[in-house]
């Protein structure tokens, strides 16, 4: 750091002390113990992100299952639900984005395969958004923090892969992941006696199973990938843990009943056994739980997926829509009966369409952002799609870390499964999804600078050997 960067680093902290001196002063005297130690905690988070962004980061993975939601919303998307999470992401990336502006030698945005399509996906959801509101069709403050919610994951991104520049790092928020992963399979399993759907922790009243379901689909395909790569992890007791738990959380996964983690799970476990590392573990796993199934599992999964073909009787048979010949419970049939009426009011905006917000609720990611962006939005969005799965791809095949090898394996794995998971649900928007999802993306997008890094200084110490 130059003699010019320490005296304005100097200046920043000499500025917010005394500024969040006198605020802490004027809440504590002014307002209930409740706001003063929220104020309290919010000024030694943005101190805490200032100084150390790993530690900030650490925070942000456990609070991303972790942390209590309030508010309440309907069926319809009616409502309003806000997390501390949310807070805590939002005091978290200020804070980066002010030290990034002071230090200029950081940058906020490093060149990644993904990253244009990132901005241009923004881009589209700005325009068509704004166009929304000009025609009253999206409701400015909502509209407006409904953008914010959609850009917040990049913005997480951007910062773990700014971060990022060793591997040591990438392990560590990789056992910070796991060390969440493992409290919300407890907490899951603990709800078994009492619910008939599990949910993630702390998500208030009428918590989603599709959310729980998706995470933990995606923790388990990269937890996979660790276990069936040799030479991932030092400690192989840690190897052993990964194993124990992943194999315990296909319980809570199984009792989400939420068919849509379900579908999204069988391009997972394909995968798994095209793979030559995997291919006899996973057929034999996947053969004994289908052999099995009709005696080891609980009779609630079972009837959940024979209800989803059931025909019904009297009114409820009216509500049932048949595709392919098929009869679909009133739940599916429901989604189906919005995918048309968004494909029959497409053409009304079918460009740049409605705006984030602008049509009513619509449970399907890629239905969503076609009726919410339009062509354009669409093409950008399957285009960000596409960037971030063959960058995975490409960085897979060109590393020759076990472990590196193994991470990016995972998520690719795991992406495919969460492409099939937005045909019946919001993924790419769900918060305790995408935040790890975007996260692990930072880990694996740093992994060829960190092996440039790794390198240069490998080149560096020969060089001195050799003289």
């Amino acid at each position: 750091m130059n003699n010019k960067s320490l005296h304005a680093h100097n200046y920043f902290i000499l500025a917010v002390s005394f500024l969040g001196t006198i605020a802490l002063s004027f809440i504590l005297t002014k307002t209930s113990i409740v706001y003063a130690i929220a104020a309290a905690i919010g000024m030694g988070l943005i101190l805490a992100t200032f100084y150390n962004t790993k530690l900030a980061i650490f925070i942000l993975i456990f609070s991303m299952l972790l942390s209590p939601e309030f508010g309440s919303r309907s069926t319809l998307g009616s409502g309003f639900t806000i997390r501390f999470d949310d807070i805590l992401l939002a005091i978290i990336i200020f804070t980066w984005i002010a030290k990034m502006a002071m230090y200029r030698e950081l940058k906020i945005i490093k060149k990644t395969p993904m990253h244009k399509a990132i901005i241009y996906y923004m881009i589209a959801c700005i325009l068509s958004t704004g166009l929304g509101m000009m025609r009253g069709d999206v409701n400015y403050l909502t509209g407006f923090f409904f953008l914010l919610k959609y850009f917040e994951y990049f913005v997480v991104f951007f910062m773990v892969h700014s971060y990022i520049t060793q591997k040591e790092e990438i392990t560590h928020f990789y056992y910070a992941l796991l060390g969440t992963f493992i409290i919300v399979v407890i907490v899951a399993m603990l709800q078994i006696p009492n619910a008939d759907r599990l949910t993630a922790p702390f998500e208030g009243e009428g918590g989603e199973p599709n959310t729980l379901g998706g995470y933990l689909l995606l923790i388990i395909s990269v937890n996979l990938s660790i276990i069936f790569y040799s030479n991932t992890l030092q400690k192989k007791w840690i190897k052993r843990l990964v194993l124990a738990t992943t194999m315990v959380a296909v319980i809570p996964f199984l009792l989400t009943n939420s068919r849509g983690s379900w579908v999204a799970g069988i391009p997972v476990a394909i995968s798994y056994m095209l793979l030559k590392k995997s291919r006899n573990i996973t057929i034999i796993f996947v053969t004994l739980m289908l052999i099995l199934s009709p005696f080891i599992l609980p009779k609630s999964i079972l009837e959940r997926v024979t209800y989803t073909f059931q025909k019904q009787q009297g009114y409820a048979r009216t509500l049932q829509e048949e595709v392919g010949g098929v009869t679909l419970d009133t739940s599916a049939s429901e989604r189906v009966r919005s995918w048309k009426d968004a494909f029959q009011e497409l053409p009304e905006h079918m460009i740049f369409g409605f705006g984030i917000t602008g049509w009513r609720f619509l449970d399907a990611q890629y239905m969503r952002v076609l009726i919410e962006t339009g062509v354009i939005g669409f093409i950008v969005f399957m285009f960000l799609l596409y960037s971030i799965s063959n960058g995975i791809w490409q960085i897979h095949k060109n590393t020759d870390d076990n472990f590196f090898k193994a991470l990016s394996l995972g998520l690719f794995i795991g992406m495919l499964g969460i492409l099939f998971h937005c045909i019946g649900a919001n993924t790419f928007i769900i918060i305790r999804i995408m935040e790890p999802f975007y996260l692990l993306c930072g880990m694996v997008f740093a992994i060829p600078k960190v092996e440039e890094r790794t390198n240069i200084i490998a080149e560096e110490l020969q060089a001195k050997i050799t003289r």
